[in-house]
């Protein structure tokens, strides 16, 4: 009996991530015993993580405290929150209440929960082009109409934004919000230029929308250049954050934030509760105890000069063994984007990569909103060592010249 008469209308919405194939093919190799480099991740090194901090931190937890299997708020727990709050005001120079945040399972929970209490079916929002993969499903299966507005080497192109929004408007549609990674974009790498920054705050108050600031690589800044978030510029309260942890503990830990404030939070809070009711408390008591001890900043300032030498010896195999292909240059983040010529497929590629090299890439296209990018392949820095960087990028290379004799 087929069952798709019981399914929802809206469940047309629903699509499977184009990444899941070549995850499960990568799987397949894998299970066969062959052996396979991955710049796919977007994931931290393991190693750059004090997992024995981490173990003895979990340990005295689950023997000392007994909340640490019961449930919490469904905001998370205070301290947690406060330790959240001094973090951001330390690192980012943002001033807010804790009671402005709400702890949810990572940051994809995040950006569904926001989703789910601002978009109506039909409703115009504004990615970047591309954006995050999920993000691109999350609002989708909402029933947004998401346009998307190219990016550059400086982020989200803000002109562009405001010719789309002009005409926009011109033909009676509204745009609700516009959701960015401004620091070390997904797939990208850019970061968005702080004249950008200040113009995009400019644009929401003029033409009356909200910004959805996702922050997950804000902690993984290389280069000492004259930016702050948006949220640190908002005098509105029109950016509302979505904020994680996970490349600070691990994405397993799954504990990330919003952070906004009156009726917006209040309803994510009522939307959550039936949901998930909270984030995984023992995973909240580990973070609280690792902001609240100091292992931050002992710990992740030094890894963070580990990924900064991975950044370069990213670059430095794409200059020597890739020197006429484009490539994004990332001051933050975990990823640069590389161009092949246009009449190279980058989902073909990929898997061609992943089979006749053993090297596992990310193809760029599927976190385009529309039909550019299927010549660009994501690559990823952060999870791989030096070592596999290099041989990684030179298998790439050496793949790319087949296409090219």
């Amino acid at each position: 009996m087929s069952l798709t008469k019981f399914l929802a209308g809206r469940s047309n919405w629903i699509s499977r991530s184009p990444l899941s194939e070549i995850l499960r093919k990568a799987g397949e190799l894998k299970r066969k015993g062959i052996n396979l480099i991955s710049l796919a991740a977007g994931d931290p090194d393991p190693n750059l993580i004090p997992r024995d901090v981490l173990a003895d931190i979990s340990a005295e937890v689950l023997r000392n405290n007994p909340s640490s299997i019961l449930y919490t708020p469904t905001s998370g727990i205070e301290e947690l929150r406060v330790e959240i709050k001094r973090l951001l005001k330390r690192h980012e120079n943002i001033d807010i209440s804790a009671e402005d945040i709400v702890v949810t399972i990572g940051g994809t929970g995040a950006i569904d929960l926001i989703g789910r209490v601002i978009i109506d079916p039909g409703d115009t929002v504004i990615l970047e082009n591309p954006s995050y993969v999920n993000t691109i499903l999350a609002f989708r299966q909402l029933g947004a109409n998401i346009i998307g507005i190219s990016v550059d080497e400086h982020g989200l192109k803000v002109q562009d934004l405001e010719m789309y929004i002009k005409n926009a408007l011109r033909d009676g549609v509204k745009v609700k919000f516009v959701y960015t990674i401004p620091t070390g974009h997904n797939p990208m790498g850019v970061t968005m230029s702080m004249d950008r920054r200040k113009y995009l705050i400019e644009l929401a108050s003029k033409y009356d929308f909200l910004i959805i600031e996702d922050t997950a690589y804000n902690f993984l800044l290389y280069n000492k250049i004259d930016i702050k978030p948006l949220k640190s510029l908002d005098y509105e309260d029109r950016v509302i954050v979505v904020g994680t942890l996970s490349k600070v503990l691990g994405t397993g830990f799954r504990i990330g934030w919003v952070i906004s404030s009156n009726e917006i939070l209040m309803k994510i809070i009522d939307e959550k509760q039936p949901i998930d009711f909270c984030a995984p408390t023992l995973s909240q008591y580990i973070a609280l105890e690792y902001l609240r001890r100091g292992y931050f900043e002992e710990y992740h300032i030094k890894a963070v000069e580990k990924y900064k030498e991975k950044r370069d010896a990213m670059i430095d195999a794409l200059n020597k063994y890739l020197p006429g292909l484009k490539y994004t240059r990332p001051l933050a983040g975990m990823f640069t984007m590389l161009f092949l010529p246009d009449e190279i497929d980058g989902v073909e590629f990929t898997e061609k990569l992943m089979t006749r090299e053993g090297v596992i890439v990310i193809p760029g296209k599927p976190f385009y909103i529309n039909e550019e990018g299927r010549n660009t392949i994501r690559l990823n820095f952060s999870r791989p060592s030096l070592e596999e960087i290099n041989q990684g990028v030179k298998k790439i290379s050496s793949l790319y010249k087949r296409y090219i004799q």
